[in-house]
């Protein structure tokens, strides 16, 4: 079998990662960096990463013609990229890149052997979906790689810190059931992910996430300050217009190297030249200026405190204290940022570690989890609603917690379920797929999340429990659940889909080749931090779905039982020996609603209609009619 890498295919870095010698190499471009993830479309040939990056300071006039940044913003937005006149998917400039990176990690250099990349384990944001998942599968197919599994870019770098720490196991077992932060602030997106170690696990509690504050917004708001301050000095109205053709593209990657060179400690000032920058005579066309790191602060001030925000929001909405997090795991070129770096540290004082390998950590963490053979996990089951004698419904598991997720080329089939339509007379099945708020062992009355709803047609004639409605479920290598629902009366077939599923990642605490040293005794662990409440806190409403399936757990089409599951008037319609008082065959449920809907044998009026028009004494059916 071949070697397995680890890659992160950044917004504006990408890199490939190999273990060697219990060591991470990173396989970096001839500056020592990552790869940068630009390409420029020059003629029918494409030139990617460093070298397109350096044809911008090459060239004495603006960006050239063709030239993409971040092509994985394009594949997260869904839009395609447009190239003098055509169009791009996404995917195909992607795989450029990729292809680009498998070409650099097989050239032989000083200290380095050349790589044959044919497998990864690949990094994504913690909001790829599953079509971003399949693109993103697909460029990396057309660069001649094969995805062996897919892991989030937060949990990939808690990894690596982890795993990078001495005695593994023994620092696992004293993180565990405490609460780590993963602050990802990178190029495209800030990412937040509170995780936690359950059961030698790694489980995602809670993730949020912002593409409107990464690092190329930070490069806007200094090409606007650079702006300014060149039309102000000379005196000019409209800087934009006067512009030179790709200028303004040169420019912004001219202030992402300052940006960058202005979050090293101890910077503070950086200066910034761009030559013929502007259509006009005399020494204004030249750009020159000087920027502090205070006034590239105050321009980004507003993104900063959006991005800190979310730290706030993300325990809030875990229902957590800054106090319970036990790690703040800095990550992405952005927390290199002093006033973001210094904010953090405020926040978490004693508990935050930003890495000094900030820029590879998640591709390392990639690496780990491939040479280490980790698989990845459901950290939450998938769930089917189905009815009970309450009217609230019971959750019944479909794919169960704990599930290793499928890798490259497998696909995982689950048990397939029958369910009975309890209630058909509106004419359709309501199935309802969901998982729990919250990983762990959940009651069925905890809050859940709806991950699809779909209605099958059924035959609203049948019987109660007479019309069956199978289940097929599958979960493919790209994390997209599928379900196939017939009715088997009705011949009605629905197919969805839905990739809202949540991760975990098994550590391999129980193996002694990861540890070198021998264990020490463990210190004594602090208290355990709260949980909180509900992470998601249900509106007080005054309706309630009611679904009209019941799931076949006993698998022996036996239906008598599920009559008590079945609406008291539909039950009167087709069983009245259902309700015969000698007997307790009717549940108290329905016995209430059979009287809801059971009308006056004299006047015709139901319960509800003679609660809101009052008595009439006449009347010689029911005793509320009389009495109201």
């Amino acid at each position: 079998m071949s070697e397995i890498y680890g890659i992160d295919f950044g917004t504006t870095n990408s890199l490939i990662t190999r273990i060697s010698n219990k060591r991470a190499l990173h396989l970096l471009n001839h500056e020592t960096r990552p790869h940068p993830s630009v390409l420029w479309y020059r003629g029918t040939e494409v030139v990617v990463g460093t070298d397109a990056r350096n044809s911008l300071d090459l060239d004495e006039g603006g960006a050239p013609p063709g030239f993409v940044r971040s092509p994985k913003m394009h594949l997260r937005q869904g839009t395609p990229i447009l190239v003098d006149g055509r169009s791009i998917d996404p995917s195909d400039a992607i795989a450029e890149v990729l292809r680009y990176l498998v070409k650099d990690a097989s050239r032989s250099r000083e200290g380095r052997d050349g790589a044959n990349v044919r497998q990864a384990v690949m990094t994504i944001p913690v909001n790829f979906g599953g079509p971003e998942r399949r693109a993103l599968r697909a460029a990396a197919s057309k660069a001649g790689i094969g995805v062996v599994q897919f892991v989030h870019e937060p949990v990939a770098a808690l990894y690596a810190h982890l795993r990078s720490l001495d005695n593994f196991a023994r620092e696992v077992a004293r993180m565990g059931d405490r609460n780590m932060l993963v602050f990802d602030w990178g190029g495209g997106t800030l990412d937040l992910t509170l995780c936690r170690i359950q059961g030698g696990t790694i489980h995602q509690i809670e993730s949020l996430g912002d593409n409107e504050v990464g690092g190329d917004r930070f490069d806007e708001r200094l090409r606007n300050l650079i702006r300014a301050k060149h039309g102000q000095a000379r005196d000019i109205d409209d800087v934009v217009s006067l512009e030179h053709p790709g200028m303004g593209a040169k420019l912004l990657a001219e202030c992402e190297k300052l940006k960058i060179a202005l979050s090293q400690p101890g910077t503070t000032t950086g200066r910034i030249i761009v030559r013929d920058y502007l259509n006009l005579p005399g020494p204004e066309r030249n750009l020159v200026q000087t920027i502090t790191i205070e006034e590239f602060e105050d321009a980004s001030r507003q993104i900063v405190n959006r991005g800190l925000a979310l730290v706030n929001a993300i325990l809030e909405k875990a229902g957590l204290e800054s106090q319970d997090v036990a790690l703040c795991l800095a990550t992405g070129g952005m927390v290199n940022m002093p006033a973001i770096r210094n904010a953090l540290a405020e926040y978490f004082p004693g508990r935050y570690n930003a890495p000094a390998n900030g820029d590879r950590i998640i591709s390392e963490g990639a690496a780990w989890i491939a040479h280490d053979a980790l698989r990845l996990r459901l950290s939450k089951p998938i769930e089917i609603l189905s009815a009970d004698s309450s009217g609230r419904g019971t959750y019944h598991t479909l794919v169960p917690a704990g599930t290793e997720l499928p890798m490259e080329g497998q696909v995982l089939s689950a048990p397939n379920s029958r369910l009975f339509c309890t209630d058909p007379t509106e004419g359709v099945a309501c199935i309802e797929f969901a998982k729990p708020v919250a990983p762990g062992r959940v009651p069925s009355t905890a809050p859940r999340v709806t991950l699809h709803s779909v209605s099958v047609a059924v035959d609203p004639k049948a019987n109660p429990l007479i019309e069956r409605v199978t289940c097929n479920l599958e979960i493919d290598h790209d994390y997209v659940a599928k379900a196939v629902l017939r009715s088997l009366g009705r011949k009605d077939t629905q197919q969805i889909e839905f990739h809202d599923l949540d991760f975990a990642l098994s550590l391999p605490i129980d193996r002694p080749d990861l540890d070198d040293e021998e264990d020490e005794p463990l210190p004594p662990a602090s208290k355990k931090p709260s949980v909180g409440p509900d992470l998601i806190r249900v509106r007080d409403v005054n309706l309630a779905q009611r679904t009209n399936v019941a799931l076949d757990v006993k698998g022996d089409n036996r239906t008598d039982p599920y009559w008590r599951v079945v609406p008291g008037d539909l039950v009167d319609r087709y069983k009245p020996n259902h309700f015969d008082t000698r007997s307790d065959t009717a549940s108290p449920r329905q016995r209430e609603e059979r009287l809801f809907y059971q009308p006056c044998v004299h006047c015709g009026r139901s319960i509800s209609v003679i609660m809101a028009d009052g008595p009439i004494e006449s009347c010689l059916g029911r005793v509320e009619c009389r009495t109201g």
